[in-house]
């Protein structure tokens, strides 16, 4: 998850060098913060990626805020992109995990913050898997791993390479009352990894079938293609990854439609107290969703999303997506999903503090570009995305605070990580992570250091054109800790085996 800057120690210290900053001034007036012209946003993405041998998820889920579940039908067409034939398929179903308090999820190593209203399971209930291309057939499936949290499906026949299968899914998903990526609150429902989703298959590993852990962003999957329809109570109002198609009343329920292409995951949030703001930047809709009673920090979010996309368009490559959407909603910090971000609700609260509020955002919009666009596994290189993203504030800061104050950061945070974490491996498995406080000034701290000390050694145009490059060469795949190394070695024209050795791998 996001725990950006997850240390007590390292937000404290990043506050008392932003605290001292003026506000950031809207660069453009939003006026009301609606957007007139938004319709006018294409759909297409240009992009040259075969999106034919993109995986693609039909599914029609039913909100019921009362007995707080989902009720599902999902169709899959599965493509297999590998070059052997697939006898059986695995899917995360990572809802599972919290069916129990032993492997329930939970951020920060507190339980009771993550449960404020009590535990109860929130679970996946499997009603049938069926073989589209022959008949409905049922399949035999089971469900495996810590928490049964991976889902096992026989094939009738293989899929063999080039060709592909189609699956039917029928299912009810029970939301926990968690304060978490998945889970539900006062007014909101959260729904991050709420459904069935492909497991990666690499040359590496075969299938990655990694348990749902307790640090880090444990998800790993593949670019795919969306078509939701979310059925909700009227008065609930659905912000998701992808474009809204449309919605409409039907009796006391409004359906809505949503198409998210070639992204690695979808998630929605419904709540019935949402006001929304937009604006176009650089032809993405940036959205704001927020409570109904803090409009100014609905509106300050909306100006730090233009402020960030417009940004990390011209440092690291554009955004391609038509919207993105930033979400007020019950959660302990900020976390990222494809074209969406949760943001904390007592962040908005006009006496939280503002720094605070804004680091969130831009950490969790650089995210759009560092695990969204380009892909890692966060189970066993989380620096790829955490620390690039938390390098991306440093980006950030010296554009809107100067360079001066952006330095002064980062050598606060060296210090930091010199003096406790630095003879620690980066690259590592999130199993060899003891906590939250071991995980965060690795991954984070310790992984945006690296960059800034690339940054320091080749000077600034030689590191924009490898983030640009490494954005550009990977934006939709899956990228590794070697691709990015091979991407510095060819911009900067010699072999830095050295310093990765001495950066990332280290002990």
């Amino acid at each position: 998850m996001k725990k950006i800057l997850v240390t007590i120690l390292i937000f404290l210290l990043l506050l008392s060098i932003l605290t001292s900053c003026a506000v950031i001034k809207d660069e453009v007036n939003i006026g009301n913060g609606f957007n007139n012209n938004s319709n006018g946003v294409p759909i297409e993405i240009e992009t040259d990626i075969d999106t034919s041998k993109l995986n693609l998820y039909e599914i029609n889920a039913e909100l019921n805020a009362v007995s707080k579940l989902l009720k599902i039908q999902q169709r899959v067409r599965y493509i297999n992109n590998e070059s052997i034939e697939l006898q059986e398929l695995y899917f995360h179903v990572y809802a599972n995990a919290f069916k129990n308090k032993d492997t329930a999820p939970f951020l920060f190593d507190d339980f009771e913050s993550a449960y404020p209203r009590g535990f109860e399971p929130g679970y996946t209930e499997i009603l049938s898997i069926t073989d589209n291309t022959r008949a409905n057939e049922p399949l035999r499936y089971s469900l495996q791993g810590e928490g049964e949290t991976i889902l096992k499906i026989e094939l009738a026949s293989p899929i063999k390479p080039g060709d592909y299968a189609e699956l039917s899914m029928s299912y009810i998903v029970h939301i926990p009352p968690a304060s978490e990526r998945f889970g539900w609150g006062e007014n909101n429902f959260n729904l991050g990894n709420w459904y069935p989703i492909a497991a990666v298959y690499d040359e590496r590993d075969g299938w990655n079938l990694d348990k749902y852990y307790a640090i880090g962003d444990p998800f790993y999957s593949d670019s795919s293609n969306y078509l939701v329809t979310i059925k909700a109570p009227k008065d609930y109002i659905i912000a998701s990854s992808g474009k809204l198609l449309g919605d409409r009343q039907e009796e006391d329920t409004r359906v809505w439609e949503f198409e998210a292409n070639i992204m690695r995951d979808f998630a929605f949030v419904a709540n019935n107290q949402f006001e929304i703001a937009e604006y176009d930047a650089d032809g993405t809709l940036v959205k704001s969703y927020y409570y109904k009673n803090q409009p100014e920090r609905g509106k300050q979010a909306l100006q730090i999303g233009i402020n960030s996309i417009r940004l990390f368009n011209e440092k690291f490559g554009k955004y391609p997506y038509p919207t993105y959407s930033i979400v007020e909603t019950e959660f302990p910090s900020g976390m990222e999903y494809p074209g969406i971000v949760y943001i904390s609700d007592q962040t908005y609260d006009k006496d939280a503090n503002e720094e605070w509020f804004i680091t969130i955002i831009v950490h969790e919009t650089a995210h759009q570009w560092w695990y969204g666009l380009v892909g890692n596994d966060q189970i066993d290189e989380a620096w790829l995305d955490e620390g690039f993203a938390s390098y991306s504030e440093r980006v950030y800061n010296e554009k809107y605070y100067g360079k001066t104050i952006a330095r002064n950061q980062f050598a606060n945070n060296e210090a930091v990580m010199r003096s406790n974490i630095g003879k620690t491996r980066v690259v590592k498995s999130l199993s060899e992570f003891e906590d939250w406080n071991d995980y965060g000034p690795i991954a984070y701290s310790k992984g945006a250091v690296v960059l800034n000390e690339i940054r320091k050694d080749i000077g600034d145009e030689k590191f924009f054109n490898i983030l640009q490059t490494y954005f550009s060469r990977y934006k939709y795949k899956i990228a590794t800790t070697d691709d990015f190394i091979a991407v510095c070695e060819e911009v900067n024209g010699k072999d830095m085996d050295k310093f990765f050795d001495k950066w990332l791998y280290a002990n």
